[in-house]
């Protein structure tokens, strides 16, 4: 079956300090470079990422006017942010923002792994799954199920997935046999590395990124479960047993050399539930959108309008820490998601 999917200064509260770290060079980097998550209580949360994960604070502060701009806010809303990270490491960030004195709704709220629209999760590797688990539940995340174990392309691996503040959810993929070498080294989760839709249309969406975009298919693959239909997503084992729903999946990337994260697209085939591609946007609560670094963004755009792609949110120029100024287009999956096409411009 399937299922690839600290400063101690960031335990002060927010009015207590800014800091600017040192701006990165991702000028050459291509594809999924950090996850963008909108919180209520963004103390907790940096403490929460801190204490699960393991991570640092690589920025926090306020970002600039011109973002609340971008993202279709009313001028002059204030956003307070914190970027978190693997010590050291310069790709698959989490951005946590909190969106002050405006109306909010959860993006997927109260949902299940089958409900449709925006982005479902985000993915990390982890050495110690069990582990890993109890220390989320200790953190007010809630599973969907206990751990599983199955094999995949001849390896086995372990996952686990968890909902937690704002609903976020988090899947943790533990590689039992495979060596972690080929990611940044870690303690307890590793760099992001994946983002997932559940999607209601699966052609269409496999078609947005596969033909609109251009982005490279990493895979495609239909699951297969145990025996006993054990699997992590909380699904009715007798629905997967019986064969009256199944799973589709592919993973994308950039293109097949890049060295940023990948987007997934999901589908339960025989079992639908609500959708919430209405919600996925800027100010609500929730996984809300994907960043995604592109080198010369002004002919890849130009591109991918002459494939159809709609623009979501028109090219601004934003300072965006800890990158430095940036150029920057949105872009809407079909599931609703956002996905803001970025190059770095200023270092």
């Amino acid at each position: 079956m399937l299922r690839v999917m600290g400063l101690c200064l960031g335990l002060l509260p927010f009015a207590a300090w800014q800091a600017h770290s040192d701006t990165i060079d991702i000028s050459d980097r291509r594809g999924l470079q950090e996850m963008v998550v909108s919180v209520k209580y963004l103390d907790r949360a940096v403490q929460t990422y801190q204490a699960i994960a393991d991570w640092e604070v690589a920025y926090r502060g306020l970002a600039p006017v011109d973002q609340a701009v971008h993202w279709g806010l009313p001028k002059g809303t204030p956003i307070e942010q914190a970027v978190l990270r693997v010590p050291g490491t310069e790709k698959g960030y989490l951005r946590l923002v909190k969106f002050l004195g405006v109306d909010q709704v959860r993006i997927r709220s109260s949902a299940r792994p089958f409900d449709t629209g925006a982005i479902f999760n985000f993915n990390t590797l982890v050495k110690d799954l069990d582990g890993t688990f109890e220390s989320m539940r200790d953190n007010g995340f809630v599973g969907f199920a206990d751990p599983t174990y199955y094999t995949i392309f001849g390896k086995e691996y372990g996952g686990a997935m968890l909902r937690g503040h704002d609903g976020v959810v988090i899947n943790l993929l533990h590689r039992v046999d495979d060596p972690y070498a080929d990611v940044p080294p870690f303690t307890r989760f590793s760099h992001v590395v994946n983002a997932t839709q559940m999607v209601d249309d699966y052609e269409e969406s496999l078609t947005f990124f596969r033909n609109k975009l251009g982005w490279h298919v990493r895979w495609e693959a239909a699951p297969e479960w145990p025996e006993d239909g054990a699997n992590n997503m909380g699904l009715p084992n007798s629905l997967l047993l019986s064969g009256a729903v199944k799973e589709l999946a592919a993973s994308f990337i950039f293109d097949a050399t890049a060295d940023g994260g990948s987007i997934e697209i999901f589908k339960f085939d025989g079992v639908s539930g609500a959708d919430f591609s209405d919600r996925a946007h800027p100010p609500n609560l929730g996984v809300l959108m994907y960043r995604v670094h592109v080198p010369n963004l002004d002919e890849y755009v130009a591109r991918i309008v002459k494939n159809g792609v709609a623009i979501e949110r028109s090219e601004k120029s934003v300072n965006v820490p800890p990158y430095g100024m940036t150029k920057s287009v949105v872009i809407k999956a079909p599931s609703g998601a956002w996905i803001e096409l970025f190059e770095q411009v200023g270092k």
